[in-house]
């Protein structure tokens, strides 16, 4: 996956929904929801810059919607007038694994985006796992289809918990810290 962590606080978060694994409708209901951010509040948002480095880009307001979805509320829009936050749901799928799914906001062509979250104190961790650095009979066996290089579609995927069990996280992307 190309690393498009610039575009990111332009758009804050929401280069996450053009993301790797990705699906035309939600893999996991929000009815599996955990409160990974507890009922949201203000944060920083940081991107990785290398060897477990990150520099700050930009505060944002996270806020905990009632179906358990978070919305990602920037300080400073990417485009006046343009609405349409970054809505992420967190699901735990055991053995300290969490899946966040984005959902991009209406005028996406691939709805749902899927990121490993790692919580590390009060801090979240996001990583964006990548296509091309996961083991191809594992995305093979799970019913996992290559769009290009960098995006799979996760849409026939029976059991998406298995999966990204079975995935391997990379470096962190992105580290959500409470102001």
């Amino acid at each position: 996956m190309r690393k498009p962590m610039p575009l990111l606080v332009a758009a804050a978060l929401s280069v996450l929904l053009s993301g790797c694994f990705t699906s035309q409708t939600p893999k996991f209901p929000l009815s599996s929801a955990v409160p990974a951010l507890g009922d949201g509040g203000r944060y920083a948002l940081f991107n990785h810059v290398g060897k477990g480095k990150f520099k700050r880009e930009q505060a944002l307001t996270v806020k905990r919607l009632p179906d358990g979805t978070y919305e990602f509320i920037p300080d400073k829009p990417a485009k006046p007038g343009k609405s349409g936050a970054p809505q992420l749901s967190f699901h735990d799928i055991g053995n300290g694994v969490i899946i966040a799914q984005a959902k991009a906001p209406e005028d996406n062509a691939h709805p749902y985006s899927y990121l490993f979250a790692l919580r590390k104190g009060k801090e979240l961790l996001l990583d964006l796992p990548q296509c091309d650095k996961q083991d191809a009979a594992v995305l093979e066996a799970n019913g996992v289809i290559f769009r290009d290089k960098w995006e799979c579609s996760i849409e026939k995927v029976s059991d998406p918990a298995k999966l990204f069990a079975a995935l391997t996280p990379g470096e962190p992307d992105i580290k959500l810290a409470p102001e």
